[in-house]
């Protein structure tokens, strides 16, 4: 046991953290207040507030799990199959820069509670963490930060689909039209609405509009949760009821999520990045859940050491999205299953990429440098240091909490000068 792992430090640590980290979410919703409240009536400068506090939340939370157990970031990519210009590099620092894609969406296999900061960090490092929207279940009710990811437009599942469907389509309709300058970010009101059982979707005007628009960067796990034993025994049993391999390291992906993504965001969407993740001290057979506990993560400061990535990308005219059409349950069984075949697909491949992973203990052979998967010697990889570049996007997180103390300050000399 080193020093850093040792009780009185883990209560120290743990205690100086989780108040630097209540005090700091605190203080971002009380950003959003203040900025929502003072830009009532500019809805331009409303959104630009909310999106300056999601920079601020990923600041504030990279932070924190880096004091609690520092880590890396390995980026192993094919550029072959991303836009022109998308890259990593390290810095003099040792810090990542990222270029990529605006409009886009990520896709990964989920292993830990806590995958969704990895990829929101390697954002932050493309400038684009203020742009960032993650689909998960329903934590709305969480004390402060529920009202925070609420004020993101967060796409929370209740895990009811005919709920879901609606609720979905009508965030996923408003990030498409904020990102052609026709949403309510910008003022602009939905044209029409129409009914879908008892529910409304709402429809946005058509077109682009020059000026300011709203990137967006939807992260969404199709797996739907967690590996584990017994989502390991759910998924092995599905496989087997559809005369399908079990998967090894992957659940079997649910469709109708990326799916409805995927068609409600065709109109703007560039690419969907897909993220294959391994977790380098982690053994076949083994669950990141049971190994990187919360607890154990930041109270005990075992967290994973190094987080590999493998990342290719999809244009949106190489996935299978059939017709559009209103309801997406109104879609035709031959579209689903096309889409279903071109999931199912990525999936197997990232199982056998991790299988090389954990064979290996890396994405790439080091030895003939030839890709797993792919066959050919095209990969490129980074390592960098999980570190928040930008002492300003920590130090704005207690913007409020600051201006509070200012004009505390303030009633206060008033007073003694009052009374004394």
């Amino acid at each position: 046991m080193t020093i850093r792992h040792s009780w009185p430090v883990v209560i120290g640590r743990t205690l100086v953290l989780g108040f630097f980290f209540v005090i700091g979410c605190i203080s971002i919703l009380g950003n959003q207040l203040i900025g929502t409240f003072v830009f009532a009536n500019d809805a331009v400068q409303k959104q630009a507030v909310i999106n300056l506090t999601k920079k601020h939340f990923i600041a504030l939370f990279g932070t924190i799990t880096r004091w609690a157990s520092p880590c890396k970031i390995s980026i192993t990519y094919d550029p072959s199959t991303l836009p022109e210009g998308d890259s990593f590099k390290v810095d003099p620092l040792g810090n990542l820069s990222s270029i990529l894609s605006p409009n886009s969406v990520l896709i990964s296999n989920h292993q830990l509670y806590t995958d969704w900061l990895y990829l929101w960090f390697i954002l932050y490092t493309a400038k684009l963490g203020d742009s960032v929207y993650i689909m998960l279940k329903d934590l709305s009710k969480i004390p402060v930060l529920g009202v925070g990811m609420k004020n993101y437009n967060f796409l929370f599942l209740s895990r009811k689909w005919e709920k879901d469907k609606i609720v979905l389509t009508n965030q996923l309709l408003t990030i498409d039209a904020n990102a052609r300058g026709l949403g309510p970010a910008n003022g602009v009101t939905h044209v029409t609405s129409t009914n879908v059982g008892s529910s409304e979707l709402h429809h946005w005007p058509e077109g682009h509009k020059a000026g300011q628009i709203w990137p967006y960067l939807v992260i969404l796990y199709p797996e739907g949760t967690v590996t584990s034993a017994r989502t390991r025994a759910k998924s092995d049993k599905f496989c087997e009821e559809r005369n399908m391999p079990v998967l090894k390291h992957t659940l079997l992906p649910r469709v109708r999520g990326l799916f409805l993504t995927l068609r409600k965001l065709r109109n703007t969407v560039e690419i969907v990045y897909d993220f294959t993740c391994g977790y380098s001290d982690l053994k076949p057979g083994e669950y990141g859940e049971d190994i990187y506990t919360l607890k154990s993560h930041y109270l005990k400061g075992y967290g994973p050491k190094e987080i590999n990535y493998h990342l290719r990308g999809w244009k949106l005219s190489e996935i299978p999205l059939g017709e559009e059409t209103e309801d997406i349950d109104d879609v035709s069984s031959e579209d689903l299953v096309k889409f279903e075949e071109w999931l199912f697909k990525v999936w197997y491949e990232k199982d056998r990429m991790l299988d090389q992973f954990y064979k290996l203990g890396s994405f790439v052979d080091p030895k003939s440098e030839v890709n797993y998967t792919a066959g050919k010697v095209a990969e490129n990889t980074v390592v960098a240091d999980f570190r928040i570049n930008s002492i300003a996007d920590i130090v704005g997180s207690f913007a409020s909490l600051t201006i509070v103390i200012l004009i505390l300050r303030i009633i206060w000399m008033i007073l003694l000068k009052l009374l004394f």
